[in-house]
């Protein structure tokens, strides 16, 4: 008897008034998978083939350059390690590959790439951002895409306190922070820094490994017994925001701002958020993303504490809570085809209905083996 397994992604609801929202009610549909029709090639001048790396849960980003990519006359593949990422099966095409981190990976995308004829390379996973940075040149001298900030300003934006300090220095408003208990002490007494703070490694991801400490002795703990290294940051006792920017690989400029409050987060992802707007805060934005060499889609951390903004971080690839800004009109993989295509996307900032609701719910997707 044959199995089938059911894999577990995010999906989303939207709507225009919180009080629509009832968080006793939960949702569940299944999705099962039969083969798909061919792409029908209508004869258009361009046909564009995205390869989107370790897709993992991300079925409705696939779904989002489906819509874009086959109004191309193109088509999505995409890549993972494990036949249980659900998003997999999503794609026009999809194929198991090794580890990034094995020998012959960077070797096996490129077959890939030959075989499907691809454009454009679009990884979503922190490490390969590293990866495919560094080997940009490699793939473009073959005529891809890597749809990748440059390398400096990637281990840049992973390095939080490195990060930190560049915010600093550029006069850019962030939440203190220090990169051992002896700096950090140095600066509680300058009172630069008091507790509460939170504790997080220096190059993680999706909040894995913060703690809030309140006291000296915990703080002692973890920094000397951590195998991580470890930052100390002072605790924002305020909102947190979410911003999906995209920076266009022509004009290196920020041309599309999408920003919500998050109102509850889950495993590090933005779970319930709302739109806002602030002339304020784009301007910051646009700031911020001056001061680094990014490209495409951009995932920016921010809180609002007594009424002033501290940029806390940046993630130069899509953030978990993007499909919000798909939803409400602001479409990256367009941006993206319209790149591709050799033209500069004109800057839309705050282009968007404010007061516009997510809520992700739990989707699963069962397919016979």
């Amino acid at each position: 008897m044959k199995i089938s397994p059911m894999a577990y992604f995010q999906s989303t609801v939207l709507c225009r008034s919180v009080t629509k929202l009832c968080e006793s009610q939960t949702r569940k549909h299944i999705c099962v998978f039969t083969p798909r029709p061919k792409l029908k090639r209508s004869g258009m001048e361009v046909n564009m083939n995205i390869l989107i790396l370790s897709c993992g849960t991300r079925n409705k980003l696939v779904r989002f350059f489906k819509e874009t990519f086959h109004e191309k006359a193109g088509k999505v593949v995409v890549t993972d390690c494990s036949p249980w990422a659900p998003a997999l099966y999503e794609a026009d095409a999809f194929y198991l590959v090794p580890s990034m981190k094995e020998p012959g990976y960077l070797e096996e995308i490129e077959r890939i790439c030959r075989k499907e004829d691809i454009d454009a390379l679009l990884p979503l996973f922190e490490d390969e951002l590293d990866l495919l940075a560094l080997n940009r040149k490699r793939f473009e001298e073959q005529g891809i895409r890597a749809i990748v900030s440059d390398a400096e300003s990637v281990a840049l934006c992973r390095d939080k306190y490195r990060f930190f300090k560049h915010l600093e220095q550029n006069g850019i408003p962030a939440m203190f922070t220090c990169d051992s208990l002896e700096s950090f002490d140095r600066a509680r007494a300058e009172g630069k820094i008091d507790f509460p703070v939170f504790v997080k490694p220096v190059r993680g991801c999706g909040s894995v490994g913060i703690s809030r400490v309140d006291c000296r002795e915990l703080l002692e703990v973890l920094c000397r017994y951590s195998e991580e290294e470890l930052l100390i940051q002072q605790y924002a006792d305020g909102e947190e925001f979410g911003a999906d920017i995209y920076v266009d690989m022509i004009s290196g400029k920020a041309a599309s701002i999408f920003v919500k409050k998050k109102v509850r987060m889950r495993a590090g992802e933005t779970e319930k958020s709302v739109s806002v707007k602030d002339e304020a805060l784009f301007e910051l934005i646009r700031h911020t993303v001056s001061t680094l060499k990014l490209a495409g889609p951009i995932d920016m951390d921010i809180f609002r504490v007594d009424g002033n903004y501290y940029i806390s971080e940046i993630n130069p690839r899509f953030g978990g809570g993007y499909p919000h800004a798909w939803h409400a009109g602001i479409k990256f993989p367009e941006l993206i085809a319209e790149n591709l295509s050799g033209q500069a996307n004109e800057e839309k900032i705050g282009a968007y209905e404010e007061g516009l609701c997510m809520m992700k719910f739990s989707d699963e997707v069962v397919r016979r083996v």
